[in-house]
């Protein structure tokens, strides 16, 4: 790879970007985190990686060669994780516990549209305070732009890809900042599930793109990689 080559690793929250992380330090020692635009510039002309909660577009701020990272996440498992995470986790950093609030609430209400609504997708399309973002942008931005995107629920085998998209060494890391004492899909109403999916369409739609993309990548792969993947996976 490109000794200059900058990695944007596009970090949607509760994808299991902060596992996900653990590759990329591994791999660029100057790895810098995302907190605000006021040192951007900066932090692109020194790091090897940048991440965080930002959007597609940020290689306006640099002429360095870039790779975009990223991942993505079942619409549904990742709306319940982000309520549990943020409603029913007593982190004081967090300052968001609401004992009261359920999730059928949070989904119906303003706050959830204006923040969650097609997250994915507003990210991936450089379109974040749209709650409708252009799907095809999105899709657009996936297989032209994103030089990797893996998929939460197939943890291991992005990060096998990754390794191999990038020349990397194979290694195992666990999973990191798993949201606690949430509930699974099967003991959330099917109302509430509904009412995901309604908010959720075009992140829905993006998500069955790249899972079936993903799926041929790994159909595609030769028969030696193929089997490497198959033991990584089974080890992780």
């Amino acid at each position: 790879m490109n000794p200059n080559m900058l990695i944007l690793f596009i970090h949607i929250p509760k994808t299991g970007g902060t596992s996900f992380t653990q590759n990329l330090q591994s791999n660029c020692p100057k790895l810098i985190y995302y907190y605000s635009m006021d040192a951007v510039k900066t932090s692109l002309a020194i790091a090897d990686c940048f991440t965080g909660h930002f959007p597609y577009g940020f290689h306006q701020y640099t002429t360095r060669p870039y790779k975009y990272v990223t991942m993505l996440r079942d619409p549904v498992e990742l709306t319940i994780s982000m309520f549990y995470y943020m409603y029913k986790n007593r982190n004081p950093v967090l300052k968001t516990y609401d004992d009261k609030l359920s999730i059928e609430e949070f989904i119906l209400s303003g706050k959830f549209d204006y923040y969650f609504m097609n997250l994915q997708s507003r990210y991936i399309s450089g379109q974040l305070m749209t709650f409708v973002p252009d799907l095809k942008v999105a899709k657009s931005n996936l297989v032209n732009h994103i030089a990797f995107y893996g998929i939460t629920e197939l943890f291991a085998e992005s990060q096998f890809l990754l390794v191999e998209e990038m020349g990397w060494k194979l290694e195992h890391y666990p999973k990191l900042n798993e949201t606690p004492y949430r509930k699974r899909q099967s003991e959330i109403s099917q109302q509430t599930i509904k009412a995901i999916c309604e908010k959720s369409k075009v992140d829905i739609l993006l998500y069955k793109f790249a899972l079936e993309q993903m799926n041929k990548k790994m159909a595609s792969l030769p028969p030696a990689q193929k089997k490497a993947l198959q033991n990584y996976s089974q080890n992780k």
